[in-house]
């Protein structure tokens, strides 16, 4: 049998938090200029939080109006397996800090993933899907061999 290379996570999000999730993955999209799939956001999105000092991180994961992001709307969001260990090492260090319990549920942490992304520099946002993309070579969208494609005619 052979290890899974993909999962999917559990998104709980309000009108407002669909928006958010939009927002930056269209962002994405645009900065390197190619169509992504959903979960390349998400993945991208944590890497953001992964830049955080712990205190921030404990500041974003606790903040208030994340609420405001979370809802009834649930959605599924497919990507690496990979995200699992990162997510894994962020809690470690919210654990650690002694600073928040319990611990917020991923859907909580991808919500303050996303709000970081919103905020993030354009450049950082570039280098964290470039560094993903190496990490992961499957988070590359594929592009067609152009002399793959036949010509049809009507």
């Amino acid at each position: 049998m052979t290890a899974k290379s993909s999962r999917a996570y559990k998104l709980k999000l309000s009108d407002d938090g669909i928006a958010l999730f939009l927002n930056c993955h269209g962002r994405i999209c645009l900065l390197v200029r190619d169509l992504l799939p959903y979960g390349t956001t998400l993945h991208v999105s944590v890497g953001a939080l992964t830049c955080l000092s712990t205190d921030d991180l404990v500041a974003e994961a606790s903040a208030s109006d994340l609420i405001h992001y979370g809802g009834r709307e649930v959605r599924f969001v497919g990507t690496s397996t990979r995200l699992a260990t990162t997510m894994s090492a962020l809690i470690a260090r919210i654990v650690a800090s002694k600073k928040l319990h319990p611990v917020p549920q991923n859907w909580k942490l991808f919500l303050a993933a996303l709000r970081v992304l919103q905020a993030t520099d354009d450049k950082l946002i570039v280098r964290l899907y470039d560094e993903l993309c190496e990490q992961d070579p499957g988070m590359k969208p594929r592009r067609l061999d152009p002399t793959d494609l036949t010509a049809t005619s009507s």
